[in-house]
């Protein structure tokens, strides 16, 4: 035991006392931050410069063969309709740049939703600023005889529902239930990103420079595979709860300053619910997938002659955990579909899978033990795997472990 904890807390700190890890901790929040703000502005600048052009767009031709356009709609931007027989000259007015554009709305434009613009310029703001041009005198024609601005603004943006959930009778959170479970999808992949591939990293480096012997004259196999496996779950939980405390700060400092945080589907962060069944299980899921990864990664580093090699054989598991997404709309609304089914029990894609079927819901409880027992015992098989291939691999420099000696007896 004594052995067991001086792995664990060398492992550990070796890790989390790297400048490295925390210049990277740091610098994921800040540029998402970053980028998220750059986004936000760039848009909005690009809005802004698209509606200045759209303002500044006088010399444009418009014929309308559709009769949907409303003339007072298009003498408020300062422009005219032209007649339908002037098409040829006013394109050939375009061509040769004496008119920066002309737009043309067929008469099958109700059916075929599609209207002409020939332009005088290759610009792609000047083109933005065009096709918003007619968009908005499209537009504003089909709901002008709404009439009321608040009917237009309905008919244009729509309106948000206020969703009632009923679950066995009882109303829920609806999709605020969502979110806390949910959640741990993110964890799963923060940690698989960082954490998973130290195993990966410590295992390969040690036995490529030969540091690996010393080390094993010290502690058996199984002692040194088990203590870098809680090692770096403690280093999991340390990034968790960093992520975590820069959540809460940032939520608090948005409340002080009296932001609101807008989210969709009646979303709510002061009404997430924590269930006890979703939370147990995504956290079952999240640690007991964490160390399947953990348990192929260390295989592969262990089995493989370097760090090169082992990274080549990881881009497997890592494709398997990115598999899910490929089938993201057909695990939420199809969970009896065979291949849900297949991919909730495959190793390499359940831990996904059953975090994203235990977020929105559609798994039984019956199903969620079968998966959680499954996914345990493919755990326990990495491991053993793992502390097998460690054993016969260590001191092997040379060549790769074979298959059939992997699973040998003996």
């Amino acid at each position: 035991m004594h052995k067991l904890r001086h792995i664990i807390r060398h492992e550990y700190l070796t890790i989390i006392l790297q400048p490295s890890f925390w210049i990277v901790m740091i610098a994921i929040p800040l540029l998402m931050a970053a980028v998220i703000g750059l986004t936000v502005i760039g848009n909005q600048s690009s809005s802004q410069h698209v509606a200045e052009v759209v303002k500044s767009l006088h010399n444009v031709a418009i014929i309308d063969n559709s009769g949907l356009i409303n003339h007072h709609v298009v003498t408020a931007s300062k422009l005219q309709l032209a007649p339908t027989d002037q098409f040829a000259s006013l394109r050939d007015q375009v061509r040769t740049g004496k008119l920066e554009a002309l737009i043309v709305y067929p008469k099958d434009l109700a059916t075929g939703r599609q209207y002409q613009i020939y332009l005088t310029s290759t610009d792609f703001t000047k083109l933005s600023g065009v096709t918003t041009l007619a968009d908005n005198l499209l537009k504003t024609s089909l709901f002008l005889p709404l009439g009321s601005p608040q009917i237009i603004a309905l008919a244009q943006t729509g309106a948000t529902g206020d969703i009632t959930m009923f679950k066995n009778g009882v109303v829920t959170g609806g999709f605020n239930d969502y979110i806390a479970p949910g959640l741990l999808i993110v964890l799963f992949y923060i940690i698989f990103a960082f954490s998973v591939s130290y195993m990966l990293t410590s295992v390969s480096e040690e036995k490529e420079n030969r540091s690996m012997e010393m080390v094993l004259t010290y502690v058996k196999p199984r002692s040194l595979i088990v203590g870098k496996l809680l090692a770096v779950s403690l280093v999991s939980l340390t990034q968790v709860l960093f992520f975590a405390l820069l959540a809460v700060i940032g939520y608090l400092v948005m409340v002080k300053t009296g932001n609101n945080i807008a989210l969709p589907f009646g979303l709510a962060i002061d009404k997430i619910s924590f269930h006890f069944w979703p939370m147990f299980f995504g956290i079952s899921y999240l640690i007991i997938g964490f160390l399947m990864f953990a348990g192929f990664m260390t295989t592969a580093a262990a089995a493989t002659t370097s760090a090169k090699e082992a990274n080549n054989y990881s881009s497997v598991f890592f494709i398997g955990a990115f598999i899910p997404f490929y089938f993201i709309t057909t695990i939420v609304t199809d969970p009896g579909n065979s291949i849900v089914h297949f991919l909730t029990f495959f190793p390499l894609t359940s831990p996904v899978i059953t975090l994203i079927r235990n977020a929105v819901g559609n798994m039984s409880l019956a199903e969620s033990w079968l998966a959680l027992g499954t996914m345990g015992i493919f755990m326990l098989v990495s491991i053993w795997v793992a502390v097998r291939a460690f054993r016969l691999g260590a001191l092997e420099y040379s060549q790769a472990i074979k298959l059939s000696t992997l699973f040998k007896r003996s």
